[in-house]
């Protein structure tokens, strides 16, 4: 069991792991990686994966099974899978070692226990410890384990500008709750993701849309496109740049690259200086912000299902940490919500009433 905060290292190490058992493997096995989604796999665990075989120079065409998502390695078969859809294969086939990723997302003790069940060997977990889940309850008590705590201090190849990012947040009362779990890698008591009404699908291309901005100083500048269909209730969101360090030429270039100048951009009030800048290329409108904007927004994007793109990784990521820190008084806990800021003053402009001019003569 691998409990550890961002940068920590922890899927990698584990995957490097199951690479050094199938090449040294005389015997049959089959391994299973898994995770709540195949998209996100894809996005995280997957890509890692193909990293770790770059590394030790595998020509990952020969092995791999790309309408599978396996890979052959000697003797021993890699398999990807998504849960969500699949939960057959927890009741098929057996197999010798099981990799559950972030098993504290979107993935319930009924169909750990399935896939657990239908391994012989070894099973390996990782989550971001944001609160208790079934895993403190029924199985640290109960199961034979091995527990590693990790953090981004155990990571001698976390890039400088991630460590300096985890960093900046350490003496910052605001952060003080985001800090302990992502930065000390401390369990957290945070009341549950908030976001649990979206999916990875594919971008309405259909309806008209617009951008969202947040627009950050030490933290990243983060833009996304948003549609909304309301009558089906649905927003659709398309993670466009999520960059640090950006001075507000290099963004604009940045913007220029994946927007057209006649779209909308909505962007964060609080850099007047900088929406002046934008708007040098762009139509850019200020996001309407005030006493309870962020709670109300929350709010509304929850009546509404929320699809994102395969691409949107850091969009994902950020929905599925986005946590109350205080349930009763409606406090989200501040740290990794930029592109979700982004998304929302988007949304909440599209969705807001529209306001009539009466013209009297």
């Amino acid at each position: 069991m691998n409990s550890g905060g961002q940068g920590s290292g922890k899927t990698f190490a584990v995957l490097q792991c199951l690479y050094g058992i199938a090449l040294n493997s005389s015997e049959h096995k089959r391994i299973t990686v898994a995770s709540y989604a195949l998209p996100h796999l894809k996005m995280g665990a997957l890509a890692d994966w193909e990293r770790v075989l770059l590394f030790f120079q595998v020509n990952i065409d020969a092995i791999k099974n790309k309408s599978e998502s396996s890979y052959q390695i000697k003797n021993t078969l890699i398999e990807f899978i998504g849960i969500e859809g699949a939960e057959a294969k927890g009741h098929g086939s057996r197999r010798q070692i099981l990799y559950l990723n972030e098993v504290n997302q979107r993935v319930s003790y009924e169909t750990f226990t399935q896939f657990y069940m239908r391994t012989t060997e070894c099973t390996f977990v990782d989550f971001n410890p944001c609160s208790e889940f079934w895993l403190h309850e029924k199985i640290l008590p109960r199961v034979e384990h091995t527990f590693i705590h990790s953090t981004y201090r155990d990571n001698p190849l976390l890039s400088d500008i991630e460590r300096q990012n985890i960093e900046s947040r350490k003496d910052d009362p605001v952060f003080a709750a985001w800090f302990r779990v992502y930065g000390d890698g401390l369990l957290g008591r945070f009341e549950g993701a908030i976001f649990q009404n979206w999916r990875i699908g594919e971008f309405d291309e259909s309806l008209p849309s617009i951008y969202g901005v947040d627009i950050g100083f030490n933290d990243p500048d983060a833009v996304v496109r948003v549609a909304v269909d309301k009558k089906r209730a649905i927003i659709y969101a398309d993670e466009i740049i999520y960059k640090n360090k950006l001075s507000t030429e290099a963004l604009k270039q940045l913007m220029l690259l994946h927007i057209k100048p006649e779209s909308l951009l909505v962007a964060d009030c609080a850099n007047a200086k900088t929406i002046a800048d934008l708007r040098s290329n762009f139509r850019v409108m200020p996001a309407h912000k005030g006493k309870g904007s962020v709670v109300n927004g929350i709010k509304k994007m929850l009546s509404f299902e929320i699809v994102i793109t395969e691409r949107s990784k850091n969009l994902a990521q950020e929905l599925k940490n986005y946590s109350w820190l205080d349930r009763q008084t409606s406090t989200p806990v501040s740290g990794e919500d930029h592109l979700i800021d982004a998304l929302r003053y988007a949304f909440m402009d599209m969705t807001r009433p529209v306001q009539y001019i009466m013209r009297i003569n």
